[in-house]
Formats: structure tokens, C-alpha cells, sequence
């Protein structure tokens, strides 16, 4: 009787071992889904980036701030306010050129004369004065403007230096198209030696190979 009695009572306890186990089972599957959510809203910031301006839209806004101002005026291609980039901040130097009673068709490059800045790329442009305004020598204009190919390599690192800014670049991958600052520098010695000094940590990265 004694036997009899302990099968009974195991036959009744094993089906409720069963429902704790499929219980715990379940509340690992439910808890599961949760733990991968949460760990997806902590992807890292840095693998998102809000979509960059176009370049050629940026300086045309410059220009507009500039308005008068940009008579006889010539914007030296973006720089980062710091390198790298932290916080988004980009300016515009302004040179000038002055014609010479020489005879001959050259010009004395002047400047900067202003310096207009972004506190980021969608904020509005404020324009600064600059004082004295240095001459940086003097330039023949039979010397060859950019070419077409040079101004295209130009553009293209402006808008890399947008898009590195705005966080949807790396550096690395961006290197290759910002080495049209140097083709810019090397075309414009005059206006160049002083945008690379402005720009120094940029200029310097960009040359270290």
C-alpha cells in the first residue's frame, strides 16, 4: 500500500515540475526581446549623422551675408574651426585684389578682410571685420586660374570636409578627396601660405603620409 501510495503522489507532483520549468522557460523567452531592444537604443551616436549641406550651398550663403561686401571679394575654400572636427564649426576667409598702376595687368592680393563663421553648418552666418588687413604680394594674372579638374578636385574636398563634419565620414576615408586643399594652396601661393597657416592642424594632417 505503502508503493501504491508513492506512485500516486509522484504521478501528481511531475506534471506541475513541467509547468515551472516551460513557466522559467517562458519568462527567459519574454525577457529576451527586451534585453535586444535595449541594447539597440544604445547604439553608438557616432554611427548616425545628420545628412551635410551641400557645399556650393554653404558658400553661396556666405556670399549673401557678405552682400556688397563680396564686390571684388574671393571666398578661400571652408575650414573646420577645429581639427578634427569637434562641435561642427566651419569659417570662410576673404581675400581681395587690387589693381596696380603698373601698366601691366597684375594685382596686389589683400587679406583676409573678413572672416565669416558657422557655429554649425545650419546656423547663420556671422561676418567679422578683419584688421589690418595685410598685402600678401603681388600677382601676375597671365599665371593659369584653376582648371576645370582642379576645381572639381576643390569642391569635392570642401563637401568631404562637410561630410566629415557632419559625422557621416571618417577622417581615413575622407583623405583622399581632402588632398584638394593642397592642389588649392599650390595653385593660390599667395593666398594659400596664409589660408595654411589659418588652417594649421588641418594642413598639417593632410601632409603627414
Amino acid at each position: 500500500m505503502r508503493l501504491a501510495s508513492f506512485v500516486a503522489r509522484l504521478l501528481w507532483v511531475l506534471p506541475l515540475l513541467g509547468c515551472a520549468e516551460r513557466t522559467q522557460k517562458q519568462d527567459v523567452r519574454q525577457k529576451a526581446p527586451e534585453q535586444a531592444k535595449g541594447a539597440q537604443s544604445m547604439k553608438p551616436m557616432d554611427d548616425t549623422c545628420a545628412s551635410p549641406r551641400p557645399a556650393g550651398a554653404l558658400a553661396d550663403q556666405a556670399r549673401e551675408e557678405l552682400g556688397q561686401g563680396m564686390v571684388g571679394a574671393e571666398l578661400a575654400p571652408v575650414l573646420p574651426t577645429q581639427w578634427p572636427p569637434k562641435g561642427g564649426g566651419l569659417e570662410y576667409f576673404v581675400y581681395r585684389k587690387k589693381s596696380l598702376p603698373t601698366g601691366l595687368v597684375k594685382f596686389e592680393v589683400q587679406g583676409p578682410t573678413e572672416r565669416v563663421h558657422f557655429v554649425t553648418p545650419g546656423a547663420k552666418p556671422l561676418v567679422e571685420s578683419l584688421a589690418p588687413v595685410a598685402a600678401l604680394g603681388i600677382e601676375d594674372t597671365t599665371v593659369q586660374e584653376l582648371s576645370d579638374s582642379s576645381q572639381s578636385h576643390v569642391e569635392r574636398a570642401e563637401q568631404a570636409l562637410l561630410d566629415v563634419v557632419a559625422g557621416c565620414r571618417s577622417l581615413d576615408e575622407a583623405r583622399g578627396d581632402l588632398e584638394g586643399y593642397l592642389e588649392w594652396v599650390a595653385q593660390n601661393p599667395l593666398q594659400g601660405q596664409d589660408l595654411e597657416r589659418r588652417g594649421a592642424t588641418l594642413f598639417s594632417w593632410l601632409r603627414r603620409r
